[in-house]
């Protein structure tokens, strides 16, 4: 196969993988007491460690009007907290509580697991020839990331 075709080919696989994935992810957040917007707030803020309305915004592409209501609905769950930000009174941090992060941890041990049974089922060449090509992938995608992130500075 030439270069092109080859990656056709990738991003072919790459969307079966995607679709398998989702469709176990949706098993196990349709069970939750959360929406979409609402989870993904979650893991937002606690990645951030802590955060404000504004980046959270801006992280989904809303105004920070929009995310007024998710971030009182994840208050009221008890899954993330507000606070007064001492360098700016104005601003009101965003921290995932406890229960949030107990959340979102047990989420990605769910991942983790879930991959973990998918991997155990190829052999050990088929193990080696995804960890050297991930890693590749892996390096071209930081290599970017710098790349993107000096063009903004």
């Amino acid at each position: 196969m030439e270069k092109q075709e080859l990656i056709a080919e990738v991003i072919k696989l790459q969307r079966k993988v995607d679709r398998a994935w989702r469709q176990y992810e949706v098993e196990v957040w349709m069970g939750l007491p959360l929406t979409m917007a609402q989870l993904k707030s979650l893991f937002f803020i606690s990645n951030q460690g802590s955060t404000h309305s504004g980046k959270l915004a801006a992280a989904l592409g809303v105004t920070p009007t929009n995310v007024t209501g998710i971030i009182d609905r994840l208050v009221k769950q008890g899954l993330v907290s507000r606070a007064d930000d001492a360098q700016d009174r104005r601003v009101i941090l965003l921290k995932a509580t406890g229960r949030g992060e107990e959340l979102v941890t047990r989420l990605r041990e769910r991942r983790r697991t879930y991959l973990t049974k998918m991997l155990a089922r190829l052999s050990g060449d088929e193990l080696d020839v995804l960890a050297r090509g991930l890693a590749s992938l892996s390096r071209v995608a930081e290599k970017r990331e710098g790349e993107t992130r000096n063009e903004h500075d």
